[in-house]
């Protein structure tokens, strides 16, 4: 067995926004459906991995030649897995080492870092393939596959029921053999989170590689450093926010620990969204197109709503991206409702902790690949 760190290996694929390796041929992934990826020929593959937290531990996963093959939790400290063995050293396999589970931005401890590759004395690294298409995807809990993995039944918030290997997003990626980035975060939105928290949306976070983890040593390794979109140029940007908005409307004031101001989405005596609320949504939607629209000049840009219902609040959602349209004349940017988690009958349909199930983000998966198919 010889091992490599990872600024030691001449063919490697990095997917999802990263500082890159390190001096030391380490690399922190962030983002849930990051990975290292690698094309071999060998007999056996083992990696380390280098991992922290204070409450929410990291999940990986593992693909061979685009299927998932495992799943597992890295404890604290380095720790070395064999996730191959016995294979016929003559063929080649694309190997793909993912970060399974999302950062968590309460968490100012939680790392993961890939340290580096242990090999059979014979491997062969090649080139990995070039995908046919860049997608980023965007989104809250539902893209970080919150409720893929346990039973209806189970009502834990816990890193072990979240799973994006198993979500619309990486399906998506995987069928139109697409490199993809996914940046999302459980119980976040477009103007508000879930509990009508302001600071938990996504839009301050676009432009850097992972700004919500802000510990220091997250800071350390990269998080707050401004992402270069030149990296990554999609072909397509699909955003799936606007769900912890909605939920917002349901929820208690949140009050600003700092400035005492609370902060809430209301609904009218008919309990439907004030417009004024509304509006919040719809602005907060068209600036976020702008952001992105700026960055990724020649993108097809996707919105999309709909796995967990929200018909009151989809309705400021389009309202925001016609607003986007109208304003700039854009001409690649659309609108599209998924299929509801309201067609799961069956628990094996269903996610846990109230989340759309399998069934639900095959079908939404489904349709987004017919899109991009149709508007290649």
């Amino acid at each position: 067995m010889k091992t490599y760190k990872l600024n030691e290996i001449e063919n490697l694929h990095i997917a999802g926004r990263t500082a890159g390796a390190n001096e030391k041929g380490e690399l922190a992934l962030f983002w849930a459906g990051s990975a290292l990826e690698v094309n071999v020929k060998t007999s056996e593959v083992w990696v380390e991995v280098e991992s922290d937290f204070s409450s929410s531990e990291v999940w990986l996963c593992i693909f061979v030649n685009g299927r998932k093959i495992s799943r597992f939790m890295a404890p604290k400290g380095k720790s070395k897995f064999c996730i191959l063995r016995a294979l016929n050293p003559s063929k080649e396999n694309l190997i793909s080492i993912m970060r399974d589970t999302q950062p968590m931005s309460g968490d100012v401890n939680q790392i993961l870092k890939i340290t580096s590759l242990e090999v059979s004395d014979e491997t062969e690294f090649l080139p990995v393939p070039e995908k046919d298409l860049k997608i980023e995807f965007i989104g809250d809990s539902i893209t970080s596959g919150e409720g893929l993995y346990g039973g209806p039944w189970e009502q834990d918030w816990i890193s072990q029921w979240i799973s994006v290997s198993e979500n619309y997003a990486v399906k998506t990626g995987c069928a139109l053999n697409a490199d993809f980035n996914i940046l999302s975060q459980c119980g976040w939105g477009v103007v508000c989170g879930w509990d009508n928290n302001v600071t938990s949306v996504m839009p301050p976070h676009y432009e850097n590689i992972c700004s919500l983890q802000s510990g220091d040593i997250q800071k350390k390794l990269g998080s707050q450093e401004t992402w270069d979109f030149s990296k990554f140029q999609p072909d397509f940007v699909v955003v799936n926010l606007g769900t912890n908005d909605s939920g917002a409307f349901n929820q208690p004031a949140w009050k600003d620990p700092v400035t005492g101001t609370e902060y809430k989405m209301h609904l009218d005596e008919n309990g439907k969204p004030v417009p004024e609320d509304g509006n919040k949504i719809a602005k907060g939607v068209t600036d976020f197109l702008k952001a992105i629209r700026k960055n990724n000049p020649e993108a097809k840009i996707l919105w999309v709503w709909g796995m967990i219902d929200m018909p009151e609040v989809g309705v400021y959602v389009k309202k925001g991206i016609d607003s986007f349209i109208s304003e700039t004349g854009d001409k690649k940017t659309s609108a599209m409702i998924l299929p509801s988690m309201s067609l799961e009958k069956t628990d094996e349909e269903k996610g846990s902790r109230g989340h759309p199930g399998p069934l639900t983000h095959r079908l939404a998966s489904e349709k987004i690949i017919e899109y991009i198919k149709n508007n290649r």
